[in-house]
């Protein structure tokens, strides 16, 4: 298959899993990249990334089964019709059985493989069987019709039922690969909160990253770099999961091209 587009989709159903956060290194990482990508925000609840990146980001509200069927619908027809080389979707929680549904309905995996649009699948695996029996759902759905990023957050998962399982095995057999989140302290965590409470808006950590947008304290806007600096390395060895084949870069480029995230000059991103 040639792929020519991807979507990025993080379809579990449990909540607090760090997804919101991964997806912001993640959109930093494709501007670092200069990739042009656009979004939706499944998240009617809370609409974080649509508010962080109201230009790019187009906001869905899902109701009970066929509302959520008619949104999908409306948000593939979309998707399947934009020239933007990857489209990244953020999900609520307790919304996988209704996107699933409206896949399998709509047929969606099918006519992506038919116009060269390929599904890349981020997945939270923590130390429960809800976690995990979601997981295996979603594998059992979608075998090897779309590919698996499994992302580790030590910050809400301590234990092992993951790790050396039958399920990752399979995943593996699929060509799964795996990033690990970095550990951000809460100070900074909530420091980000009250300076989005003071802006009276989302915003990206690219933009938080930079001391001199005064959005941080310098130390805490230090760790948003080197927390990016961690992702950005990782999301490059995994590249042609989450970029189409043209775009898949040859080397690294975290050290030479950070400018690009922002117009603010000289980021520091020396590794700590």
């Amino acid at each position: 298959m040639n792929i020519t587009r991807r979507i990025h989709l993080n379809p579990q159903s449990k909540g607090n899993l760090g997804k919101s956060f991964e997806i912001e290194f993640r959109t930093a990482w494709l501007d670092l990249h200069g990739v042009p990508w656009d979004g939706s925000d499944l998240d009617d609840r809370h609409h974080t990334f649509a508010s962080r990146h109201p230009d790019a980001v187009r906001s869905y509200q899902l109701g009970n089964t066929q509302e959520s069927k008619t949104a999908l619908l409306t948000l593939f027809r979309r998707v399947l019709k934009d020239t933007a080389p990857v489209h990244v979707i953020d999900t609520r929680a307790q919304a996988d059985a209704l996107i699933v549904t409206a896949l399998e309905e709509l047929q969606v995996l099918d006519i992506c493989a038919e116009q060269g649009v390929r599904l890349t699948f981020f997945l939270f695996p923590t130390d429960d069987t809800e976690s995990m029996t979601n997981v295996g759902r979603l594998l059992l759905y979608a075998g090897d019709r779309v590919d698996y990023v499994i992302v580790h957050n030590p910050a809400k998962s301590r234990g092992d039922l993951f790790k050396g399982s039958p399920l990752e095995r399979q995943f593996i057999e699929f060509g799964a690969k795996a990033i690990t989140l970095p550990t951000v302290t809460p100070t900074t965590l909530l420091a980000a909160e009250k300076a989005e409470s003071i802006a009276k808006r989302g915003l990206s950590f690219a933009e938080l990253s930079h001391p001199e947008a005064q959005h941080l304290e310098r130390i805490l806007a230090g760790e948003i770099q080197w927390a990016m600096q961690k992702m950005f390395r990782q999301y490059d060895a995994i590249a042609d999961l989450l970029l189409p084949a043209n775009l898949v870069p040859k080397q690294s480029v975290v050290a030479t091209n950070v400018a690009t995230l922002s117009p603010q000059p000289e980021l520091n991103f020396e590794e700590r």
